[in-house]
């Protein structure tokens, strides 16, 4: 196996990353008036009635979790641009998993 490959096993699979963001949207529903289970398709402004200020708490907790910085002001923005003005679980994850290979790939 080269070192690329290597690199990359390093990084945690979408699978686990959705587990890691789906607790910590988890630990912070209650402060919502959702109790629905938390799935990929799950919106975190229609579903969850997440506020712009939720997803700035809910991206440090990611930081956090993951111990890395990531570009969550870009990815907002880029969202703010978008007809659909909504994140599903499944693109937050997959936002974070590109990230995390981006930045792994780089060191």
């Amino acid at each position: 196996m080269d070192e690329r490959n290597q690199e990359k096993d390093l990084v945690p699979r979408q699978e686990s990353i959705f587990h890691s963001v789906s607790k910590i949207i988890s630990s912070l529903k209650d402060e919502w008036e959702y109790s629905g289970e938390i799935t990929p398709e799950t919106s975190l402004f229609t579903d969850l009635d997440f506020e712009s200020i939720d997803a700035v708490v809910l991206g440090s907790m990611i930081e956090e979790h993951f111990n890395r910085s990531f570009p969550f002001a870009e990815y907002l923005a880029s969202v703010g641009e978008k007809e659909v003005r909504d994140i599903k679980v499944k693109d937050l994850v997959n936002f974070i998993h590109q990230n995390l290979e981006n930045q792994t790939l780089e060191n």
